[in-house]
């Protein structure tokens, strides 16, 4: 059982940990470019070649975004009755505890943990996270409101958002890519894993956080919240085996380092959003492998 559990978390902590080191470093690390091919090359061609690769049905994929829904709508309500209680701002503090790390860790974490099935389903939790927080999440932190159209026409701008087209089109109609696409899709796709991964560790490193009891609260909110939420979920819909497991890893995800770059770009306490991002990936790295430990 260690030993599973080592050989799932090892390479992800190994890869953050570089990442980390590379960001108290000197050694300068172009992270806007990175996620600029990530989110626009690296991101929809993973989308579209896991769902290429892998013996899903339909169902099962769609059952993984319902619980999804599920999820986020749950920790959205829960966290805006705690923040609210609290007297903190909705607008900045909601985010972090409703979108979790779906992408950077979760992605690999599920790879590694549940195989191709289990990435290719992984896929359709952060299809669901990253469509909301594009539009919602940026509605709610901005500071001027943003209009339904202008929202609309950014969404549709997103090359994830066309990928997503795709990869839903193939799941209904059972379309096989040629070989040569398919090889393609996944040599550009294979790169996201890792630079995401690096990513993350670079923008730990450099995150400057404040208030961390509150943090550490807001945290142990954003985990169990969604823990129970998933679980909920997945009992009301019956859901059992990989897409199970993954509905349930995948929303015990610390806070999304996006959050910090939307609380940054619209002046919403960053420092609180950083505070929450850090507090929450500490407290993952303990509480995954418990998790881990029950499903594989």
């Amino acid at each position: 059982m260690l030993v599973q559990l080592w050989n799932v978390m090892a390479p992800v902590l190994i890869v953050i940990g570089l990442g980390f080191c590379w960001g108290r470093s000197r050694v300068p690390y172009a992270s806007e470019f990175v996620t600029r091919a990530v989110m626009n090359i690296g991101a929809p061609c993973l989308v579209v070649s896991a769902i290429s690769q892998a013996d899903i049905s339909g169902e099962g994929f769609a059952q993984v975004a319902i619980a999804a829904s599920v999820v986020l709508a749950g920790t959205a309500l829960l966290g805006a009755i705690v923040i609210r209680l609290m007297g903190g701002d909705l607008r900045a503090l909601l985010s972090p505890i409703v979108f979790p790390n779906t992408g950077n860790m979760g992605l690999p974490l599920c790879l590694f943990a549940f195989g191709e099935e289990g990435l290719a389903l992984a896929v359709a939790f952060f299809m669901v996270q990253m469509t909301t927080l594009m539009t919602f999440g940026v509605a709610l932190m901005s500071r001027s409101g943003t209009g339904l159209w202008a929202t609309l026409r950014g969404l549709l701008q997103q090359p994830l958002i066309h990928a997503i087209a795709i990869a839903l089109i193939m799941l209904a109609s059972d379309v096989q890519l040629p070989v040569w696409i398919d090889s393609t899709l996944k040599l550009l796709g294979d790169f996201t894993i890792p630079l995401m991964l690096l990513t993350l560790g670079v923008s730990l490193s450099t995150l400057s956080t404040t208030g961390w009891w509150r943090s550490m609260g807001l945290s142990l909110l954003r985990i169990v919240g969604g823990l129970a939420f998933a679980w909920l979920a997945v009992t009301w819909m019956g859901m059992s085996g990989p897409a199970r497991n993954v509905v349930l890893l995948q929303a015990i995800m610390p806070a999304a380092v996006f959050n910090y770059l939307l609380a940054l770009k619209y002046d919403r306490e960053p420092a609180a959003v950083a505070g929450i991002v850090v507090a929450s990936t500490v407290m993952a790295l303990v509480v995954v492998p418990l998790l881990l430990a029950i499903l594989i």
